[in-house]
């Protein structure tokens, strides 16, 4: 899970105070809505990328999940989301990882996403789901095979599929085996069409907390779909 951010548009509700995975949303920091979600959807063990404010992250999961199995992967610098993920893919266990993001939420299946992923064969996956506007988005083109062409720039209008921040990550991605430093997930890996990235369309609650406005907007979306967030 990416958490090392350093969340400067949020800086208006967090005053830098603590990142912004920890902005609290109805008593509860953001972080642990997302932790709840991939814990009932099957997950069993977890990596927090961290790096700004790297210790208030690990001492509230300490103290509010304390039967979680976790680890950290902490940046001494930060290392942009490719070079976060790139370190993070070395506490891995398996042969591939789930990347989420912790400062959004997306509602989708996790059985529907790893067999979609087995069914292409993929090295990298992804989930775009649908928005009824993509104006401040990155609108993703799919083809009829589900392959990711491309991501347009912000600025398209209407509804459309986008990125969610969710992938499905092979350990030994051969891009990321190249890659090494401070270096974009998005504009190295996504962007690239050597190797190809297969996105599967999902319909489903979809929010972030990156600015104020949608920090605002987050809470009425969580307190209108309680049923997500378990206990």
């Amino acid at each position: 899970m990416l958490a090392g951010g350093l969340g400067t548009r949020l800086h208006g509700v967090t005053g830098d105070a603590y990142p912004k995975s920890l902005a609290e949303i109805a008593g509860r920091p953001f972080l642990h809505y997302i932790i709840r979600y991939l814990s009932h959807q099957g997950i069993k063990r977890f990596i927090f990328a961290v790096s700004h404010h790297s210790q208030m992250i690990i001492d509230d999961v300490a103290a509010n999940f304390p039967h979680l199995d976790y680890t950290f992967s902490l940046e001494e610098q930060p290392l942009g989301t490719g070079g976060a993920i790139k370190l993070a893919m070395t506490h891995v266990k398996g042969n591939k990882a789930l990347v989420v993001n912790s400062d959004s939420f997306m509602e989708f299946s996790l059985v529907d996403f790893m067999n979609f992923a087995q069914s292409k064969q993929a090295s990298l996956s992804i989930v775009c789901t649908e928005v009824e506007d993509v104006t401040r988005f990155g609108a993703a083109d799919i083809d009829d095979n589900a392959k990711l062409k491309k991501f347009f720039e912000k600025g398209r209008k209407g509804v459309g599929f986008i990125n969610s921040g969710i992938y499905l990550l092979s350990k030994n991605h051969i891009l990321l085996s190249q890659l090494s430093g401070k270096f974009s997930f998005e504009t190295e890996i996504l962007a690239n069409e050597k190797v190809p990235v297969f996105a599967m369309k999902n319909k489903g609650l979809f929010f972030d907390i990156g600015t104020p406005n949608d920090f605002e907007g987050a809470k009425k979306l969580v307190e209108d779909h309680g049923h997500l967030f378990v206990n």
